[in-house]
């Protein structure tokens, strides 16, 4: 995506966008990341998102899906949900379009942008494992599928974004992996079993 100067420029690629067939407008989108599993390594324990976007920010869910259209991710717009990887074309990508508005993106304005150029600054110096951090999207509040899409609903209620029970959370206890907890990180009970003489003996069974 080439570099957008102005907030009109940005505004016309936002509608271009939204009038493609890419595009779907989500119930709730943001960007995680994931807790892996200790002994099954792909295996997605925890998502954690420093931003949730529920039924707002439709102009940032554009950039977002074209981003990952543009870098090889093509969104299935008409499922309940979906999981994209983060990749650094993609955060460049969001970088370009998100110039007018870059040096707007502090406090509590533009969250979005703050969260894209955080972490492209993070990826860019320590790397990341693939995966690590995930595009992910509600199109519907439908029943929960993923580990993703059940956090992003979870922290939506946790933020007050949404009332308590006011929505889809059937299937969550199916899509969440049952885990230990121990300073706020997940780990799986097969792990603790396969160790639990190590970590008891030293004091660090959870």
């Amino acid at each position: 995506m080439e570099m957008i100067e102005t907030a009109d420029a940005f505004k016309a690629k936002v509608s271009e966008i939204q009038n493609s067939d890419i595009y779907k407008e989500p119930v709730a989108f943001g960007i995680c990341r994931i807790d892996f599993g200790q002994l099954n390594t792909d295996k997605a324990l925890q998502a954690t998102y420093p931003v949730v976007n529920w039924k707002e920010n439709f102009g940032s869910a554009a950039i977002f899906l074209a981003a990952l259209e543009a870098s090889g991710c093509r969104v299935d717009t008409s499922g309940d949900e979906a999981v994209c990887n983060v990749t650094l074309p993609f955060l460049e990508d969001c970088l370009n379009a998100f110039t007018p508005y870059a040096d707007e993106a502090y406090g509590d304005a533009h969250k979005n942008i703050q969260v894209i150029s955080t972490l492209y600054n993070q990826i860019k110096e320590y790397g990341m494992r693939e995966g690590e951090f995930r595009v992910v999207f509600a199109f519907n509040d439908a029943p929960c599928q993923s580990v993703e899409a059940t956090y992003l609903k979870l922290y939506a209620m946790s933020l007050g974004k949404v009332a308590l029970r006011s929505i889809n959370l059937n299937g969550a206890f199916g899509a969440l992996p049952n885990v230990a907890w121990s300073d706020g990180r997940p780990i799986e009970l097969d792990w603790l079993r396969e160790n639990e003489i190590e970590l008891k003996f030293a004091g660090e069974y959870p």
